[in-house]
């Protein structure tokens, strides 16, 4: 981004308006706060369990209580703030199920501000009635700020225009998480005769382990010779279950339980040799790469997360076919014979979120909606390796 924009955003009056700011946002909000200094709107209670990022004094936020019916969300005082804010580019979650959102959107579209909605958009092309209630949500706005180049492929499938359509991707606390990575002790030497594997989440029977401890199971006797190690950290209602199957199928597995240092957390991380996601990746994938780990994780991109597009083949991990045990099997038996070069696999991690899975890359993308400039094509991650042969 050239200094041109960033001197014109520093003018710009801008306000962000969520339901809440998750506290693993903390990246992305300190780099909103340097790059354009909004101010923040929102909730300051967490939802589902996800505590809320903590704004201190010296940060722009105005607190609007939501209230919830069943899946749908109410918060009247957006609705103040819509019609009397002194913004000019008024930034939303862009959550269909967030009524408020609506009419907030259509009184600052009366207004003539900047309307800029902030979300996954749409996971397909299908002209399915929940995406015929999207494509009219998303009409509201004047531009799109996504997370994968997917969603653009499919807004535009929906005639939306690709310049109003911004691929900003996700991330984590990238510079806090930059240190830690610096300081971590020199990786030890690979050895061919293991494989380590690490799952990092809460352990629900959505994320299926169970899937994954039967693969290793199929790739252990196929591959007799190498050791299968696998270490879990979080807990959940599945943890019993998982220790019980392991131990009936003879697998090396390791629980650690929930883990909070982000010390230790980037050790295991690093020593691990790939991360392994059988249900939907989101910001695990972001947290393994970072460290320097590839990811597999499943094929079904309706299902997925936006994240998953960090998963290059052949170079930042692999991809199966969605709850298919064999396909998964296969691609642990032949994770090493893809990924021979340890080092060369873990600089190609590093450079998915260093080019692309952070806040500074977030924010310049958010400022070229905000500035009304013409989208890029968003294509950046799976264009990242091209003409690179491994």
């Amino acid at each position: 981004m050239n200094n041109y924009y960033s001197a014109e955003i520093k003018k710009t009056n801008s306000i962000i308006c969520y339901h809440f700011f998750p506290h693993y946002r903390k990246g992305v909000i300190e780099e909103l706060e340097q790059e354009i200094s909004p101010t923040f709107l929102a909730d300051n209670k967490g939802v589902e369990g996800i505590l809320p990022y903590k704004f201190n004094s010296s940060q722009k936020f105005i607190h609007s209580q939501c209230f919830y019916i069943g899946k749908l969300m109410l918060q009247p005082y957006l609705l103040w703030v819509a019609l009397t804010g002194r913004y000019d580019n008024f930034i939303f979650l862009a959550n269909p199920n967030h009524i408020t959102t609506w009419i907030a959107s259509l009184i600052c579209r009366v207004r003539k501000k900047n309307v800029i909605f902030w979300g996954h958009g749409f996971k397909s092309s299908e002209r399915t009635n929940s995406n015929r209630i999207r494509k009219l949500f998303f009409s509201l706005a004047d531009s799109f700020y996504t997370y994968g180049w997917r969603a653009k492929v499919n807004a535009i499938s929906f005639g939306f225009p690709k310049d109003s359509i911004h691929v900003g991707f996700n991330s984590l606390d990238y510079e806090h998480q930059l240190k830690t990575r610096n300081n971590l002790p020199p990786p030890i030497a690979p050895n061919d005769k293991e494989l380590n594997i690490i799952c990092i989440s809460r352990l629900t029977l959505a994320c299926r382990y169970d899937l994954l401890i039967d693969s290793i199971k199929i790739a252990s006797s196929n591959n007799p010779l190498v050791n299968f190690n696998l270490t879990f950290i979080g807990d959940g209602p599945e943890r019993e279950k998982l220790g019980e199957m392991a131990s009936m199928l003879g697998i090396n597995c390791l629980f650690l339980g929930e883990i909070y240092d982000e010390n230790i957390i980037a050790n295991h991380i690093s020593s691990a040799d790939v991360t392994i996601s059988p249900g939907k990746i989101g910001l695990t994938a972001m947290h393994s790469l970072m460290y320097g780990t590839p990811v597999i994780s499943h094929d079904n991109f309706i299902s997925q997360m936006p994240e998953v597009e960090s998963i290059i083949e052949g170079h930042t991990g692999e991809i199966f076919e969605q709850d298919n045990i064999i396909s998964l099997a296969e691609k642990i038996t032949s994770f090493k014979k893809h990924y021979p070069d340890r080092e060369k696999t873990r600089q190609d991690c590093f450079l998915m979120i260093d080019q692309i899975y952070n806040p500074k890359k977030q924010v310049s993308v958010l400022k070229m909606a905000i500035h009304k400039a013409k989208a890029l094509d968003g294509n950046d991650a799976v264009n990242l390796f091209s003409g690179i042969v491994r």
